[in-house]
């Protein structure tokens, strides 16, 4: 819930959009009452949700073009993944049925890595298998799935190369490997781009009227804000071609799908008037974002893939896709800026709870709600990758026989000069982001076992080009004068195994 009282104060969560902020519905006299309030009324400004969201798109891709432009965005109005990530049908795996254990998946896992101990499977059947409500399932784990990994193509055997006919000789077919990869993405680290869960029954919904009771108050169910869908939708899926999961229904029932493709057709710029006259409301003048100075009617269609409660067409990348259609308005500030919007007609009550991002799976926690924890993350990807004739050791960056560009969660603000697996910084020695003036500053660049011997970097202090020492033992070390207050690393890196996107981030630090 986010309650604004005599301010309007917006607390983002995850990556909740700036597009959210501080939208009201008013009748008349609510705006009235609301006009005549004596105290300060300040109203969200976008700056800080938007450097969130735009810092952390920068850190998953490596570039800084995420954009409310509406000119920008116009550019994109068709978007897809590549041909090659078209996520494959499945099943969501029912609790109601017996979740992942299909074809006795888990219990062949169970005899491959524990030994013959019922370990994986009965994990499943103790957690995963609730009969009510009968929307439990794994839809979430499916949707990653999916659209991470390729569908396995053969069966695989462990030991690798056994004789199967020999009592100890498991073999996997890509049926048990699906099964398996929907189960450890019930792990997945993700990011909320934007919405919020609702936890209303559909009646529930129906019933809300058009108009919030409490103009100082929004709760859960007003859900991602047609802006923050709008501008999440191009940013990450039509500029980086990367498929978004986004939760189906606005009620209780939570159904997640991969968003594969969308278009969009936009009527603009309106004006006031005719902003009011879409809303269909008994309202005289725009009172929802007092910011907005032009509007533009958006009809956006969406295709997905919906997963099925049975196994048929499991594997296939086919089309159709299923397909919605949405009608809201965008609200657009003086720059030209997306800053919010609403949903009109039948999407006012028909339109996404939320929508996200996935990365790769964390460790499993035991949580029920989670992913089984009698599985190896490392063991399941190695027989998916086995499956696909991927390098098992390092199956996402098996150029070009793996051509998917799947993202990894990046490095946490916390560690400041670290990114994870391929080099770290120190600056005088000290990984804090801080050095001291009075001196030159000394950089030291060490080089991780994934880039010694591979990789070369031009190193740019606040736009101009350092120069570098040669590596030496995967280290290199540079001095140079700092400016007073916060300066700007920024690093191109070259290297035959590893995608720039992954290396090239840019790091403030502060001197003092």
């Amino acid at each position: 819930m986010i309650s604004k009282r005599a301010y309007c104060v917006y607390v983002a969560f995850g990556l909740l959009s700036f597009a959210t902020s501080c939208k009201c519905q008013r009748s008349e006299s609510q705006a009235k009452a609301y006009s005549a309030h004596k105290g300060p009324v300040i109203y969200a400004s976008d700056k800080l949700e938007l450097e969130d969201i735009r810092d952390f798109y920068k850190r998953v891709f490596g570039k800084d073009t995420y954009t409310v432009k509406w000119s920008e965005i116009e550019k994109f109005r068709v978007g897809s993944a590549i041909a090659e990530r078209k996520p494959y049908m499945d099943s969501w795996y029912p609790e109601r049925t017996g979740g992942t254990n299909v074809a006795s998946a888990l219990a062949k896992y169970d005899k491959a890595f524990h030994n013959g101990d019922n370990v994986a499977a009965k994990w499943e059947q103790e957690n995963h298998n609730r009969l009510e409500p009968s929307w439990y399932g794994h839809c979430n784990g499916t949707s990653v799935a999916s659209t991470r990994y390729q569908n396995p193509k053969v069966n695989v055997r462990r030991p690798a190369g056994c004789n199967p006919v020999g009592a100890t000789c498991t073999e996997f077919t890509p049926q048990d490997i699906r099964a398996m990869l929907t189960e450890i993405s019930m792990n997945t680290r993700a990011k909320f781009i934007s919405g919020n869960r609702c936890r209303l029954t559909a009646a529930e919904v129906a019933q809300r009227p058009l108009l919030r009771s409490n103009p100082l108050q929004m709760d859960e169910c007003d859900d991602v804000n047609p802006g923050s869908f709008h501008t999440g939708l191009v940013n990450f899926l039509g500029r980086q071609k990367q498929p978004i999961i986004f939760d189906e229904r606005m009620n209780e029932e939570v159904w997640n799908y991969p968003i594969y493709r969308y278009s969009y057709t936009a009527d603009g710029p309106l004006s006031e008037a005719q902003a009011v006259a879409a809303t269909g409301l008994p309202i005289d003048s725009w009172v929802f974002n007092p910011q907005a100075k032009s509007w533009y009617r958006v009809n956006m269609t969406i295709e997905y893939r919906e997963s099925r409660g049975d196994f048929t067409g499991a594997g296939s990348t086919a089309d159709p896709f299923n397909t919605l259609t949405y009608d809201y308005l965008v609200e657009l500030d003086g720059d030209g800026d997306v800053i919010g919007g609403e949903w009109l007609g039948a999407s006012r009550t028909n339109h996404p709870d939320f929508i996200w991002m996935p990365f790769e799976p964390a460790d499993p926690s035991g949580d029920q709600s989670r992913g089984n924890p009698g599985l190896s993350n490392s063991e399941v990807i190695k027989l998916w990758a086995d499956a696909n004739g991927f390098n098992a050791a390092d199956p996402f960056r098996d150029k070009p026989k793996n051509n998917y560009d799947v993202r990894f969660f990046p490095p946490s603000d916390l560690s400041w000069g670290r990114v994870k697996g391929y080099y770290r910084l120190t600056l005088d020695g000290r990984s804090t982001g801080v050095a001291f003036l009075g001196k030159k500053t000394h950089l030291r660049i060490e080089l991780e076992d994934a880039l010694k011997n591979d990789a070369s970097v031009e190193v740019q202090l606040n736009g101009q080009t350092l120069s570098l020492n040669p590596f030496a033992d995967g280290k290199s070390d540079l001095l140079f004068d700092a400016q007073a207050g916060v300066n700007l690393l920024s690093f191109k890196w070259t290297s035959q195994k590893v995608d720039a996107n992954e290396l090239n981030w840019d790091f403030r630090f502060y001197a003092m």
